[in-house]
């Protein structure tokens, strides 16, 4: 059985979570897995043999202001980079997903899975 694709979602995003400062805030956590998530369904549904959507994303990097651009071109490419050497018979999307606080205070991802009739 597959791990749940929150489960899959964080090793993913593993490589970029961790450069992210020890006191990042649930907001910028937040942000960081919206890219995550984008890139991940980028690569998905084009594997679905639907639309390419990476072209218009990395139009939208253009548009960012130095050092960030070079610094999300970088990650975007690395995400890529890592879903295809790591990831690449994983075909399932994510539709809704959220970051959650526990009663502990650990932040955890909840996300749901979609396929290609979705």
């Amino acid at each position: 059985m597959a791990a749940k694709i929150s489960e899959t979602l964080l090793e993913y995003a593993a490589p970029v979570l961790a450069q992210m400062p020890p006191d990042a805030s649930r907001r910028q956590q937040q942000e960081a897995l919206e890219v995550i998530i984008t890139v991940w369904n980028a690569l998905v549904v084009a594997q679905w043999g639907q639309e390419d959507l990476l072209p218009g994303l990395y139009r939208r990097l253009e548009a960012l202001p130095q050092p960030g651009r070079t610094a999300m071109h970088a990650i975007v490419d690395a995400l890529v980079e890592r879903k295809r050497q790591h990831f690449q018979d994983d075909l399932r999307a994510v539709g809704r997903w959220e970051l959650r606080v526990k009663a502990d205070g650990e932040l955890s991802l909840w996300a749901e899975a979609r396929g290609p009739s979705h």
